[in-house]
């Protein structure tokens, strides 16, 4: 199987601007960094980071 996935340390904010990023990789980056991705109607608007309490 042949996959044009980038690693997480390879995304740029033009891959997520082109919608070039995966789901996965998204809930990935959360998950290792706390950066949460807004989206509105389907297009990337803003990264924020998540405070944790």
């Amino acid at each position: 199987m042949v996959t044009n996935e980038k690693r997480i340390e390879e995304i740029t904010l033009e891959n997520i601007k082109n919608g070039e990023v995966t789901l996965f990789q998204l809930n990935e980056i959360y998950n290792k960094m706390g950066f949460v991705f807004i989206a509105d109607s389907g297009k990337f608007t803003h990264i924020k980071k998540e405070r944790k309490h």
